[in-house]
């Protein structure tokens, strides 16, 4: 076996380090060369319409056996009325915070994980305390999530009788987090 001097094997370091990196290159796909794509243009005797649909979230109120009120989707307002007239029957008293506004949402993620811009827009939420989803990303936006007060932990009635009857309901728990039912878990 050769034994190489430094001054030996820098050359050929730079080499392989070359080669390495040429060869890395030539792996790559080649991509095409977007092409411009000529488009119509409407002669005055004929007529073009795009129709751009765009969903609006709309939003209904579920009301707590205590009078307050649940902010969710349209979507299920009904689910989650009954599910608040299920537990109180059961005499289990829930309410709590539903749809959650953009400026809200940050707002929860400056008072959980911080005020910089990676704080509020790039920390993962695992990172805060306790996990708060990035704006734009959180269920409480879309109105399809709601955080229950008296949830804390798993061991109160709260989070009990959910964890029994919410999915009748389409709710389900985000494990980390107790007191927050979602329609995905998330």
């Amino acid at each position: 076996m050769r034994t190489w001097t430094r001054r030996q094997r820098t050359p050929h370091l730079i080499v392989a380090t070359v080669l390495l990196t040429l060869g890395a290159t030539a792996c790559l796909p080649t991509l095409p060369i977007p092409v411009p794509v000529p488009v119509p243009t409407p002669s005055p005797t004929t007529s073009t319409s795009t129709t751009t649909t765009t969903t609006a979230l709309v939003l209904a109120k579920a009301t707590c056996a205590s009078g307050s009120t649940v902010t969710v989707a349209a979507s299920i307002v009904d689910d989650v009325q009954n599910l608040l007239d299920a537990a109180a029957a059961d005499r289990v008293l829930l309410c709590g915070g539903g749809y959650r506004t953009s400026d809200a949402q940050i707002a929860v993620r400056k008072a959980n994980c911080g005020t910089t811009y990676y704080d509020i827009w790039l920390k993962p939420a695992s990172q805060c305390t306790p996990p708060t989803a990035i704006p734009g990303t959180s269920m409480h936006e879309k109105g399809l999530a709601i955080d229950f007060i008296n949830c804390s932990t798993q061991t109160t009635a709260c989070f009990i009788w959910l964890k029994g009857h919410a999915a009748t309901y389409g709710l389900i728990n985000l494990p980390s987090e107790p007191w927050h039912w979602s329609t995905n878990g998330y």
